[in-house]
């Protein structure tokens, strides 16, 4: 919080923006990074109150999910690590960070690999007793969990020591979580989180909130979604994805039910959830546990039988949401102002035509989800998987 976004200055903005810390980058990687991202510009959140401008282009937006997308720029921070090949074996590599992914080499071949917002990184230990001939590394790994891959490196505290190796391995994690954030809030418009329905559109009359999310979309292709979560409704609840604000054309809607499984991806500085088995990013790690919170609070409404809400409840309910906006409104990262740092796709159509009032009764919600079912069409993205097809080795037992 209050970063100034001038790049003469040091690069505390970004780790600032990122992760909502004061924690700062070694200054060779502060200046490496500001060198990169040049395009950013004092950026302040608008107005509370401000009317979101509609996106005026049709179908939604649209990037390749594809992790040998080219890396940008020069390396932020290189160093030796350790790179685990196989169960039985760990073999030394030369890793270079990049703002949007990581290179490193193994046996001569060069392995670069793109970062998405469904990425995480974090710490990993070994059970006891397995995997012994590790016990002399500080591992940590990188998942890409929507697309399988997962990198497993380390620091060797026989060459550091084990006070250092562990400084190092957490120095490692953050810049590589640092990364992540800043792939994922690049795809990211301007908007705010809007708790009030669409004067223009009935369909949103049950709202309670709204707002975009990174959705996996297929193998393929990561979209931008602008979802919103409405009231309970009998037995269920429900929340819809649509193209943008308007809420004019929805691609798909998630059906809630007191039986619904929601929970957060474990990993430093990460902002990912799953919802129903719909995995999504959001823009912060605050704005994450507001949809889990919120998504919760509706679950147990459902799991108490709890009476349709009226309109005055519909109200108290967004006045919680937005009074707790307002508290935790000082903790919201800075919007990063920088071109979006994966490929673009063509926006792509759900060839629907806009929704109906009579489309989202609640009452009617189990046809709903069946109308507005998935598109699974797979993106035309050329795929080149030549150099991220990582020598990859099969997950270990372990205990993280």
């Amino acid at each position: 919080p209050g970063a100034t976004w001038r790049w003469e200055a040091a690069m505390e903005m970004v780790v600032q923006c990122i992760c909502g810390g004061s924690k700062m980058w070694p200054a060779a990687v502060s200046a490496a990074v500001g060198a990169q991202l040049n395009k950013v510009e004092e950026h302040a959140d608008p107005p509370f109150e401000t009317q979101l401008q509609p996106q005026k282009a049709s179908g939604f937006l649209c990037y390749s999910a594809s992790c040998d997308q080219p890396l940008r720029g020069e390396p932020i921070r290189e160093a030796r690590l350790w790179y685990l090949v196989s169960d039985e074996q760990s073999e030394p590599v030369s890793f270079s960070l990049f703002i949007n992914g990581f290179r490193f080499s193994v046996d001569g071949e060069e392995q670069s690999v793109s970062l998405s917002p469904f990425s995480l990184v974090r710490n990993c230990k070994f059970s006891c007793g397995t995997f012994v001939k590790f016990a002399n590394l500080k591992i940590f790994k990188i998942s890409l969990f929507t697309q399988g891959p997962c990198y497993y490196f380390g620091l060797s505290v026989d060459e550091l020591g084990e006070s250092e190796a562990e400084e190092e391995r957490s120095r490692w994690i953050l810049d590589i979580s640092h990364a992540m954030r800043l792939v994922t809030q690049s795809l990211f418009p301007a908007f705010r989180i809007r708790c009030d329905p669409l004067p223009h559109c009935p369909t949103t009359t049950n709202r309670l909130m709204a707002g975009y999310l990174v959705h996996a979309h297929d193998e393929h292709t990561i979209a931008v979604l602008y979802c919103e979560l409405h009231a309970h409704h009998g037995e269920k609840a429900q929340i819809i994805l649509y193209e943008n604000e308007l809420c004019l054309t929805p691609v798909t809607t998630i059906v809630l039910t007191e039986c619904t499984v929601s929970v957060e991806k474990v990993g430093i500085n990460c902002s990912c959830f799953v919802i129903e088995g719909h995995d999504f990013a959001s823009r912060t790690m605050t704005e994450r546990k507001l949809w889990l919170r919120a998504v919760s609070n509706v679950k147990v409404k459902l799991q108490n039988q709890a009476p349709n809400p009226s309109p005055e409840q519909l109200n108290h309910f967004r006045s919680a949401i937005n009074e707790h906006l307002e508290t935790v409104r000082s903790t919201f990262e800075e919007p990063v102002d920088c071109d979006p740092l994966l490929l673009r796709c063509p926006r792509r159509c759900t060839n629907r035509g806009p929704v109906c009032t009579s489309d989202v009764v609640l009452s009617d919600m189990s046809n709903n989800a069946a109308l507005w079912s998935l598109d699974q069409e797979v993106a035309a993205v050329s795929a080149n998987s030549t150099r991220c097809a990582m020598r990859g080795i099969d997950a270990p037992t372990r205990t993280e």
